[in-house]
């Protein structure tokens, strides 16, 4: 297969989190080609983006699979991306936990994440 960089690049990373979230890498990065060789078309006509041509109604489904049923390993990734996501946009931790959390909360919650951040590092 004759990839350029960023279709390798596209591709080692979803190995890599392929492996680390017990997905089958190959099956995982077929898909990826199928769907926007690799990150090459991330838009699709149907309006379906990114490198897996995700769409609302597989995020609808992800979201109903998520208060079905208690798994962490959904919820905590899906988490992750979503702050990944929030400093992307936002540049700081605490523009991004400002956007995290509930806007009535914003007073007490940043405060408490900058506690626990400074508990969980020592």
């Amino acid at each position: 297969m004759n990839l350029n960089q960023k279709q390798i690049e596209t591709k080692t990373k979803i190995e890599l989190l392929a492996r680390l979230l017990e997905v089958d890498p190959v099956w995982a990065t077929a898909i990826a080609m199928v769907e926007s060789s690799l990150g090459l078309h991330q838009r699709s006509p149907t309006g379906c983006v990114g490198v897996f041509q995700m769409s609302s109604i597989a995020m609808k489904d992800l979201k109903q699979q998520m208060e079905a049923n208690d798994d962490d390993l959904i919820d905590i990734v899906c988490g992750i991306l979503f702050l990944r996501l929030l400093m992307k946009r936002h540049k700081t931790i605490e523009a991004a936990t400002r956007k995290f959390c509930d806007p009535n909360d914003r007073d007490f919650y940043l405060e408490r994440v900058k506690g626990y951040m400074i508990e969980l590092e020592e």
